[in-house]
């Protein structure tokens, strides 16, 4: 595939960027990308059959026809060829997970074919950009990571496996999943505005019911909030009173260290006694190191929202037996 050979790769991302700008025909298409390229002076003069120059013409012939097999360029009717989309790939990290989860229920697989596997079904091999592929590989290295961690998965000779503990309750493990998958979807489609009501609610829920009280708990609401959407005011059993700032990201992408660190700057401008960055997603590495530095800051992702509506009881319900997502609280 294209978009899994390095130079190839590199071949790819310079058609995409030339048909960005503007439609051409072949020929031209090829000796652009070739400028592209950074070949010497005398590299260009090369026209002999086995020069780099026309072996960069053979390989870029290639990368055009592979990506007009996948509809990503195509040719009109004067002949130039043209992007059909740049758009890349929304990918879910909860999604991701899902996929990681019940892949591995199956059967064994070695990374390669894991990441195979979640390319087909995301579908980022049919977009012109390589952008949703570089997420989606840095996902499942993410996730799989955790998976070790948490003992879900384990990796012999190459290949991750469901854990004997994991693959004797791979059903219930895929049964929370897909509730945490419809949850954090569920709650991204309403927008902003919601989330912020949303997480304030459960926040001063999740705090009461570990022994605090609450004296004070609302979105700040508006424009001019200073990066700050919600206020909490606590008092523990001694009475010791905590001023609690949070920012909250509606948001699919990571959130990162500088998304932070602006918020983190916000809270010590205000002087808030403690900080909170909620995401319905999760954060960037660089964003979860720069937050383990911090004693009076935190950060709160997807996964831990949802297991906080599921401890509260708060967008989360039992019904009969199993889980559901409340319809009263989180509406379709």
């Amino acid at each position: 595939m294209t978009k899994r050979n390095p130079a190839r790769a590199r071949l790819h991302e310079y058609i995409v960027d030339i048909l960005t700008k503007q439609s051409m025909i072949r020929s031209a298409l090829i000796e652009e990308c070739i400028k592209k390229c950074a070949l010497s002076a005398e590299e260009i003069r090369d026209n002999a059959p086995g020069s780099r120059k026309n072996h960069l013409r053979s390989e870029i012939g290639l990368v055009i026809n592979d990506m007009q097999s996948r509809s990503l360029i195509d040719i009109d009717q004067r002949g130039e060829y043209y992007l059909i989309s740049t758009k890349p790939v929304v990918i879910r990290l909860e999604k991701c997970q899902k996929e990681i989860m019940k892949a591995l229920t199956e059967s064994p697989m070695s990374k390669i074919e894991l990441k195979n596997r979640l390319t087909s079904i995301f579908g980022t091999d049919k977009t012109a950009t390589t952008k949703d592929d570089d997420i989606l590989a840095a996902y499942i290295g993410r996730l799989t990571k955790k998976m070790m961690k948490d003992g879900v998965i384990v990796i012999s000779d190459g290949m991750y496996a469901l854990a004997p503990k994991a693959t004797a309750h791979a059903n219930d493990i895929n049964e929370i999943l897909t509730l945490k998958s419809e949850f954090i979807s569920r709650v991204h489609s309403r927008g902003g505005e919601f989330f912020e009501n949303y997480f304030m609610s459960l926040l001063k829920k999740y705090v009461e019911r570990h022994g605090k009280k609450v004296l004070e708990c609302y979105v700040t609401g508006g424009s001019a909030d200073g990066g700050i959407d919600g206020f909490m005011r606590t008092e523990d059993v001694l009475g010791f009173r905590e001023t609690v700032l949070v920012q909250t990201k509606n948001r699919v992408e990571l959130q990162s260290e500088t998304n932070v660190r602006g918020f983190y700057g916000a809270v010590c401008a205000k002087r808030g006694t403690r900080g909170i960055y909620a995401t319905i997603s999760d954060f960037h590495s660089s964003a979860i190191e720069f937050l383990d530095s911090l004693d009076d800051c935190i950060g709160i992702g997807g996964s831990e929202i949802f297991k906080m509506a599921v401890e509260c009881h708060y967008g989360i319900k039992k019904e009969g037996a199993r889980l559901v997502v409340d319809d009263k609280i989180i509406p379709i």
